[in-house]
């Protein structure tokens, strides 16, 4: 009977060793992924896009697991072109995406919030069809006043129509 009670035990701990030892691996692979997922999404979210609106939800979305960034570009790079853009999109989603890739792969070392952001970069388009620059502030009739700015600018041309500050990103 003592036989049959130490047997008992020594199965129960070698059940529970197994167990730790089990969770203790499952953990240090989640934790490789973890690392691999947040640093792909760092990497992604140092990429800058000029003439971007901070708040364009195209680019937004394209962060894991961290608050959103102070600036997603510099509207003061005047020489920024549409290619430049696209360019700096596609690298963005590649680097975002890559990083939902680890998390969508490995869902069981995430939580739900990441599974729920890896998805949207997921599905996010890979690039740009059309970039739309920033426009100055022009007269209704097309005049380019060089008064804009200044009280009675484009009074005899329809008034001021204020442009876009900041590229529009359109995707297919």
């Amino acid at each position: 009977m003592l036989s049959l009670v130490t047997l008992a035990v020594f199965v129960g701990l070698g059940v529970g060793a197994w167990d730790a030892w089990k969770d203790d691996r499952r953990e240090s692979m989640c934790r490789l992924h973890r690392t691999e997922a947040l640093a792909l999404s760092d990497r992604a979210r140092a990429v800058r896009i000029a003439l971007v609106f901070v708040g364009d939800p195209n680019i937004s979305i394209l962060q894991l697991g961290t608050k959103l960034p102070d600036d997603l570009g510099n509207l003061d790079t005047t020489s920024a072109t549409e290619l430049d853009i696209a360019t700096a999109y596609a690298k963005k989603r590649d680097l975002a995406g890559r990083a939902a890739r680890v998390v969508l792969d490995h869902q069981d070392c995430f939580d739900s919030d990441f599974i729920a952001e890896a998805t949207l970069i997921d599905q996010a388009p890979t690039e740009v069809s059309r970039v739309e620059m920033p426009s100055p502030a022009h007269c209704s009739d097309g005049w380019p006043s060089s008064s804009i700015g200044r009280r009675g600018a484009c009074s005899h041309h329809g008034g001021v129509v204020t442009g876009l500050p900041w590229a529009t990103l359109f995707f297919d």
